[in-house]
């Protein structure tokens, strides 16, 4: 497996980047990413824009929005959300969520976070979510792409995001502040140690000390 950490936190050459690397991925070896962005909307590819985020917060706040490439609804970046993608050639697993994310949950276990498979696809605390999952496919590979919110400025994120009303109290939630939370009300540590543990944590689990596998480096 590949795994690299992308230290670039533009959101618009994050999306690109990933998009590019899907579109020309090839082979069996699997690829792993770990990657950041500053301020920003991310919405799925099957949404309008103008029904999920408060244009003017956003202009005003200089917060991106960009369209990616899976479904699923809009989230906010910040750098305290770590986002992580996996491509490889497991086309059949297109619909497993949970097969993707047990790897994350066994990263929060080591420190000591409770985390287990919520719904579909999602990663949480109790019935609280930390964590979104989406994926794609093209011919016979598989994208499969999630955040994991550290210590996401909530505030920002209940304003920018406009969410239908009805479909919040279709599943029995309040706000987009009452279904979320930071990873940080449970582990005692900063978000850039959080980053640097999550980055060694998958470098020592995912690359076997083999020859030809490239070591974990930054894009």
């Amino acid at each position: 497996m590949k795994c690299y950490r992308n230290n670039c936190t533009d959101a618009h050459d994050n999306l690109l980047l990933e998009e590019k690397i899907f579109s020309e991925f090839s082979g069996n070896e699997e690829f792993f990413m770990l990657w950041r962005n500053d301020n920003a909307v991310i919405v799925g590819k099957n949404q309008i824009i103008e029904n999920e985020v408060d244009l003017t917060y956003a202009q005003e706040h200089n917060i991106k929005i960009v369209q990616r490439i899976t479904g699923g609804g809009a989230v906010y970046h910040d750098l305290g959300n770590v986002n992580y993608t996996y491509i490889g050639k497991k086309v059949s697993e297109f619909g497993n969520f949970l097969a993707f994310a047990m790897p994350i949950i066994e990263f929060l276990h080591t420190l000591g976070v409770k985390a287990q498979h919520l719904g579909k696809n999602d990663i949480g605390i109790g019935d609280r979510k930390i964590s979104g999952n989406a994926q794609t496919v093209r011919e016979e590979y598989i994208l499969h792409h999630g955040t994991l919110l550290f210590d996401v400025n909530v505030s920002i994120m209940e304003k920018v995001l406009t969410p239908d009303p009805e479909k919040l109290n279709s599943k029995g939630i309040k706000s987009v502040r009452s279904r979320v939370c930071n990873l940080s009300e449970y582990v005692n540590m900063s978000r850039e140690e959080f980053w640097e543990r999550i980055c060694a944590y998958f470098q020592a689990v995912n690359i076997p000390d083999n020859a030809g596998v490239l070591p974990f480096f930054s894009l």
